[in-house]
């Protein structure tokens, strides 16, 4: 029979042996999850800071970094300290930022599949389009994108064609005539019978004001964002589809997204997803916001009446149809573009009937009411 102290000594071995087996674990269990670095990565914006996609793309980085519970770190370049528009694609492909946001139409003919996209269509808000934007390219995944990794997939508003003159107002076909404007969309413009001026965004305002250009067409958002209401004092509100959009996204360099653990990957993906139609709702709020600067202004607004947007959308479906056939010719059949297209447009319905459970209002309604 063992002694008592027998007995104390194996009790005491037992003890020590488990206590050193327990903080053998809590430390192995602390190393493997706090010795890990975290994920650090670059992501370039063009606009400043104080833009409002700014705001919300740097809202979609956090979002990211707060799911991943810090395993991924981004680090934000606002107003294109590391990267500047025109130079966003081909950063994001070369690796000079691993994340970056850009704008299609600043890399003219990379993107023919895409364009199907952008066309006019019936969506109520950007918030519909961006996610109709998002399942046509999750469907089809364009080859044209295959150099990196589409994060988010943003249309830029609801097509309202907003029509801004320094000196005198367009509101009527005829009133194209002789007229000067800058805009993304030199086909649609001369289809209704006006000219197109180069000229970079950021020298519209000074344009205007000094008479090189009548004008500029585009969405509503400029016009209080960039202030141009303060010279184009004659605005035309166009609310059929006759303004095509550029797609705007997000995109990852793509040796750098295929280095990310897969569990990464899923959660980077479900934000994205998310931020496609928060993204898409900002150009909404900025539709609104364009109006209101212009309404403060006192400003002349000119809601065009349906019988003339007829018009004018008569005159821009040739141009449409152009568009569908060139596509035409870049390796797809007519057949196949036509499917893509009624794809897409399905997707709008379909985004465009989701609006009310998701809290969403059309932007006509918005503008409607800034128009009371």
């Amino acid at each position: 029979m063992m002694s008592n102290r027998h007995n104390l000594a194996i009790k005491t071995f037992l003890v020590i042996l488990f206590t050193f087996i327990l903080i053998g674990g809590l430390v192995q269990n602390g190393y493997s999850q706090g010795s890990a670095k975290p994920i650090k990565l670059t992501f370039a914006l063009f606009q400043p800071a104080v833009a409002a996609l700014s705001k919300t793309n740097t809202e979609f980085a956090r979002e990211i970094e707060r799911r991943t519970n810090g395993r991924v770190q981004i680090q934000i370049f606002q107003s294109g300290s590391l990267l500047g528009a025109p130079a966003m694609y081909q950063g994001i492909r070369s690796g000079i930022a691993d994340m970056g946001n850009g704008i299609s139409s600043y890399s003219p003919g990379n993107f023919p599949f895409t364009s199907i996209g952008e066309l006019p269509n019936n969506t109520q808000s950007g918030w519909a389009v961006s996610n109709a934007q998002y399942d046509f390219h999750m469907q089809y995944k364009p080859k044209e994108w295959s150099e990196v990794h589409l994060l988010t997939v943003v249309s830029a508003g609801y097509d309202i064609m907003g029509v801004g003159m320094g000196k005198k107002p367009i509101r009527t076909l005829e009133d194209w005539k002789g007229k000067s404007v800058r805009t993304n969309h030199a086909d649609i413009i001369v289809a209704l019978g006006g000219t197109v001026k180069d000229i970079p965004m950021a020298d519209v305002y000074d344009s205007i004001s000094k008479g090189v250009v009548d004008g500029v067409v585009g969405s509503l958002e400029p016009f209080g964002a960039w202030r141009l209401g303060d010279v184009a004092k004659f605005l035309t509100v166009n609310t059929s589809p006759v303004q095509p959009s550029v797609m705007w996204y997000n995109a990852m360099n793509l040796a750098k997204w295929n280095s990310l653990p897969p569990d990464i990957q899923k959660i980077i993906t479900e934000v994205s997803r998310e931020y496609s139609g928060k993204l898409g709702s900002t150009w909404d709020d900025q539709a609104v916001a364009g109006l209101q600067y212009c309404k403060k202004l006192g400003n002349s607004i000119y809601v065009l009446p349906k019988d003339e947007a007829d018009r004018w959308m008569n005159a821009t479906l040739p141009v449409i149809d152009a568009r569908l056939e060139k596509l035409a010719t870049k390796g797809m059949t007519r057949a196949q573009v036509e499917e893509a297209w009624n794809y897409f447009k399905a997707k709008v319905e379909y985004w465009n009937g989701q609006q009310e459970k998701n809290g969403v209002t059309p932007v006509l309604d918005r503008l409607a009411k800034v128009l009371d």
